[in-house]
């Protein structure tokens, strides 16, 4: 994401006019959120791991840890995304996230567990590597903002894992035409992009422009701290994933 904070208008300085709106005055809610963290989106989106996912070509051992690593972070997702399903306001709001959690526990999780099963990771291997630093810190921001109870805390950070791997699977899928063939690129690459996928992003992303221009300052200021916190995160995980491996 590489948008610009746009120009404040005429009437932004009155104050009725939210900060975030005078900021976006042309925008909703969730594209300020995106505005506001557009070095770190744009370092996510376009990260070097990610270059390399997309050409089948992440060093071996850097490939078995990273999935180490983000399979930890479902039930730590499933929670949050369950709790903001508990904090949603209406059943229609509450639907799309709970049919998503079905992916979740179903075709995602079995995805990493073949995947470990195919590169000859052991059981042994999964349980006794240690948390990176950031895994720690990112499973506690997802028990932080379910604990919260604060919708818009919990949908800040559904939004940007979601929306963050949105974007690069798409464009490393536009950029390299073909998909890897070995399945464990692959199908990495098709649960986070295509027709669905997208669906479930539009749905996080309007449910933030729904509930953040109800929120008072306070409020916002938080979703956008947990916002801002979960982007530095996602790069930071993916510094990790990309660095030397033992």
């Amino acid at each position: 994401m590489t948008d610009n904070v746009a120009s404040q208008p005429e009437n932004a300085s009155t104050p009725d006019w939210p900060v975030w709106q005078a900021q976006n005055p042309a925008g909703t809610f969730s594209q300020w959120l995106k505005t506001c963290v557009a070095d770190d989106w744009h370092k996510v989106t376009h990260h070097p791991f990610t270059d390399a996912w997309g050409k089948a070509a992440v060093p071996d051992r850097n490939l078995k840890n990273y999935l180490i690593q983000d399979h930890r972070f479902i039930d730590r997702f499933v929670a949050l995304l369950a709790g903001a399903v508990s904090r949603a306001p209406t059943l229609p709001d509450r639907i799309p996230a709970c049919q998503f959690l079905a992916l979740l526990t179903g075709p995602e999780n079995t995805y990493f567990e073949r995947s470990l099963d195919a590169l000859g990771v052991t059981e042994q291997e999964r349980r006794e590597m240690p948390d990176w630093d950031v895994t720690s810190d990112f499973k506690d921001l997802m028990r932080t903002a379910m604990e919260s109870n604060d919708y818009a805390s919990m949908l800040a950070v559904l939004a940007v894992a979601e929306g963050t791997y949105l974007g690069w699977a798409d464009r490393v899928h536009n950029e390299i035409k073909s998909h890897p063939k070995e399945f464990w690129y692959a199908e990495w690459l098709d649960l986070h992009m295509g027709d669905y996928f997208e669906s479930v992003v539009a749905f996080l992303n309007d449910q933030l422009d729904k509930t953040g221009p109800t929120l008072d300052d306070t409020a916002r200021a938080n979703c956008l701290s947990c916002f801002r916190e979960a982007t530095e995160l996602e790069v930071r995980f993916f510094d990790a994933a990309w660095g030397s491996q033992t």
